[in-house]
């Protein structure tokens, strides 16, 4: 495995900044050669025996702050390529304050008292090189890692894998560098894991290229090691010296004068037909032989296939008397009391001049001890001294902050009571304004109607009634910025966070395919969740101010007429409401019937506070467009009256909020089965005190969007759609509790279902569900409004899938539902999706 390819969701300290780095959730690193005294590079984050890669657009490097107390942690205590980590802090990698956008200076930063090396056999290195088992040496290639030998894994004892010949052998202990030979080093078996040839593949290391040295480490708790053959690692003198011990064992049967004939007959012989077999056999025995006289052949059977050999030994036995053999044998005895009593005396002297330094050095020791624990006394007294006095400012700070904080929450209290003396003057303000309005229309047409009635009876044309000059549109083409989705998303997202809406990368993955792939995309949530400021921030950030039509929905409207206009019959023109739709849908007919369609951006209308009316009644023009789709020479057509008409390329998507109290209307099926609700988050950070009006506008295209949402318009071929396997299996098993519930799934429903997993699926790839949570969330649980206790089995069923099959949104909001009903003293046993919207 490399590094980026090691996980499909990269690290970054952004993700919690209250982090807690410990020994077993880490930050593997190495130092920065050009900085190695400032920086280290992040290489990858361990967590439990799993493992991330790192985001490097914002850890590409660490700048590591010196510790204000502790002296002795500095980075130079490391080897420039030794792996060290940051298992320590809380957060254990925080933001760098001197980063400014544009600068060279790293993003983040650490403390050089974090960061320890890495312990023994936690992690294993595997260098390439050669193996001399002759002389137990090794060779590396790579000359710049030979200080790292040195200075670390020499010091440490640390065990190391060498990869020859396609496959790993080892593990090695390296015992010191060889002077004799450049790049050479002594070594012998280290006991880490059996000694032999394991298996190189990608389960079995790590691979990496940092400080230009390409390098492969063994994680234990993550890769595997699969042993080929044990391989019994022995060079040239331990197996003379096996041989040796072998000879004297079995003095019986030779001695020094008969080695001294057998070296001499194998240095004429060693070509005989008879030896060769046994010497093509071991051929590192037949190299020592061909090339000394003082090694002996390592076993005694070698010495029984050489006939002049075995008649020496014969001539020895028959040479031999018994009464030789025993004064020999009690000469030999005796010569080993004598030794053995000698040995005694010797190490029982040996004893007492321990024991004298033993007694040495406790006192010593005691002495040095004392010392210590006095230092430590003072020492301690002396930060007991500090601690007090910190201690005491500490209380004077807090004292003299508790004063700041009364007086500022009494300066909010008052800010807060203005703000509501604010509000209610401009409700007030708006109120009347709109009676107003009202009332000035009415007399404009009232006026309009007695004018047209005299126009009328002196026979004046009553076209030309009120003829406005035709307009100018604009031409709106851009030019993408854009090839790639990822990239897309990664600024949207950046955009968002400048603005305080922290939401996750699958969070605005579901935002954007809603939208653009629904007509209509309804925001529900808590009042103060900010809803509306949300969908100014994403119109904002897609479109231009031209192309974006915010309209404040009325208690009382019903009809078209109150969103877009009205054909008055007698002068035949069209009168524009005050919203602003009629001029943005005439844009769009301008640009369809000029095709000027594709390389302009989408277009929004924002529907605040949607249901103080019903949408059905107000929004009835665009029904029957919620499942069209556009094709050259066929666009979207609005009728307005009359023989009026506007066309427009299905480049226009509704984006509605919603609260939910006994002011508003509730949404009816039909709203509902053309519309995705996305319930939204709250959050603590007030959007409305960041100004969206110099958002970064991202130039995106109505064909990108086709591209990246998969859009049915405008193409020659629409692929059949359907589910993953995996996908289907979850969706059919949902099918069942709805249609117990008598809430069947509509084919409208389940073709918008189908169409945003083929797109999310490739975008949410961390869990394989996450994309059917949403619709569901989003398309089926809105459908809820039921009673009695038959309703709540069934759900409760519905609630056991989603946990089976771990649907956590979709878990959550049945949660909810369920317990708003099971409240007999609320709902008496409604179970209700809008009801989630009421209560926290």
């Amino acid at each position: 495995m490399k590094t980026g390819n090691l996980s499909s969701e990269k690290f970054s300290f952004k993700e919690d900044y209250n982090l807690r780095l410990t020994s077993t959730n880490y930050i593997l690193a190495v130092k920065d050669e050009d900085f190695p005294d400032r920086n280290i590079i992040p290489l990858l984050y361990y967590d439990n025996g799993i493992i991330k890669d790192i985001d490097t657009y914002d850890m590409e490097r660490v700048v590591v702050i010196p510790h204000k107390t502790i002296n002795d942690r500095t980075l130079s205590r490391f080897n420039l390529n030794q792996l060290i980590k940051i298992s320590f802090g809380q957060p254990g990698v925080f933001e760098n304050t001197r980063y400014y956008e544009g600068s060279n200076l790293p993003k983040c930063a650490t403390v050089d008292s974090y960061i320890y090396p890495i312990e023994k056999s936690e992690i294993i290195e595997i260098l390439k090189g050669d193996v001399q088992e002759s002389t137990s040496r090794i060779k590396i290639y790579e000359p710049l890692l030979e200080s790292l030998l040195i200075d670390v894994y020499i010091e440490e004892n640390t065990p190391i894998f060498i990869e020859t010949n396609n496959i790993l052998l080892g593990p090695f202990k390296i015992l010191s560098r060889d002077m004799t030979s450049e790049g050479y080093f002594n070594v012998e078996k280290h006991y880490w894991k059996p000694f032999g040839e394991y298996s190189l593949n990608d389960e079995s290391f790590i691979e990496f290229v940092v400080n230009d040295i390409k390098r492969k480490i063994h994680i234990p708790t993550y890769n595997k090691l699969e042993l080929i053959k044990s391989v019994d690692f022995k060079d040239d003198n331990v197996l003379i010296n096996e041989f040796k011990t072998i000879l004297n064992q079995n003095s019986d049967t030779f001695d020094n004068e008969h080695i001294n004939n057998l070296l001499e007959i194998l240095s004429k012989t060693n070509k005989i037909k008879s030896v060769e077999g046994y010497l093509n056999e071991n051929k590192r025995i037949a190299d020592i032989l061909k090339n000394t006289e003082k090694i002996i052949v390592s076993n005694k059977e070698l010495a029984l296939l050489i006939p002049e050999i075995k008649n020496i030994k014969q001539e020895i036995e028959n040479l031999q008397n018994k009464e030789f053999e025993l004064k020999s044998s009690v000469d030999e005895y005796s010569l080993r009391k004598d030794q053995i009593q000698q040995d005694i005396i010797v190490k029982k002297e040996e004893l007492e001049k321990l024991n004298l330094e033993v007694e040495n050095i406790t006192k010593i020791k005691e002495e040095e001890l004392s010392k210590i624990k006095s230092e430590l006394e003072n020492e301690i007294n002396k930060l007991k001294e500090e601690k007090d006095n910190i201690e005491n400012e500490i209380n004077l700070e807090t004292e003299k902050k508790s004063i700041e904080l009364n007086s500022l929450k009494e300066q909010i209290n008052n800010l807060n009571k203005e703000k509501e003396d604010l509000d209610f003057t401009i409700t007030e303000l708006r109120q009347e304004n709109r009676r107003v309005q009202r009332d000035a229309q009415e007399e404009l047409l009232n006026v309009f109607k007695h004018k047209k009635y005299f126009d009328f009876l002196s026979g004046r044309d009553l076209s030309e009634f009120d003829k406005k000059e035709s307009e100018i549109f604009k031409d709106c083409s851009i030019e993408d910025r854009y090839s790639d989705y990822i990239e897309f998303r990664k600024d949207f997202v950046n955009i968002l966070n400048k603005c305080g809406r922290n939401f996750d990368n699958q969070f605005v993955d579901n935002l954007l395919i809603s939208i653009h792939q629904n007509t209509l995309t309804v925001f529900a949530g808590l009042p103060g969740t900010g809803k509306t400021s949300l969908a100014r921030l994403i119109a904002k950030i897609l479109a231009p101010s031209d192309r974006i039509s915010e309209v404040s929905v009325s208690r009382g409207w019903t009809s078209q007429k109150d969103l877009i206009g009205f054909q008055n019959p007698l002068t035949n023109k069209f009168h524009s409401a005050p919203t602003g739709v009629y001029e943005l849908l005439c844009q769009l007919d301008f640009e369809a019937k000029n095709s000027k369609f594709l390389s302009s951006p989408m277009a929004y209308i924002i529907l605040d506070e949607a249901n103080l009316s019903p949408i059905e009644h107000y929004w009835s023009t665009f029904y029957n467009l919620t499942d069209s789709y556009a094709n050259y020479g066929n666009h979207l057509s609005v009728q307005l009256g009359n023989s009026l008409n506007l066309e427009y390329s299905n480049n226009l998507r509704f984006i509605a909020t919603i609260n939910y109290d006994q002011t508003t209307e509730t949404l009816s099926p039909r709203v509902i089965d053309r519309a995705n609700i996305i319930q939204v988050p709250y959050t603590n950070i007030s959007i409305d005190s960041i100004s969206i009006e110099d958002i970064e506008r991202l130039n995106l295209s109505f064909n990108k969007c086709i591209e990246f949402f998969n859009l049915l318009d405008y193409q020659d071929e629409r692929k059949s759609l359907e589910l993953p396997e995996d996908l289907k299996e979850i969706f059919n098993e949902i099918k069942k509790p709805f249609n117990s519930l008598r809430l069947p799934i509509s084919p409208r429903v389940e073709i918008s279902i189908k169409r945003y997993c083929t797109v999310a699926k490739g975008l949410m790839k961390k869990e394989i569900s996450r994309p059917l949570d949403y619709c569901i969330a989003q398309r089926l649980l809105p459908m809820i409004n039921l009673t009695g206790d038959t309703a709540r089995n069934h759900l409760e069923d519905l609630l056991e899938v989603f946990e089976k099959y771990d649907l956590k949104k979709s878990s959550e909001i049945l949660k909810k539902i369920l317990d708003n009903g099971n409240d007999d003293s609320v709902f008496e046993g409604n179970y209700n999706y809008f009801l989630t919207l009421t209560y926290a």
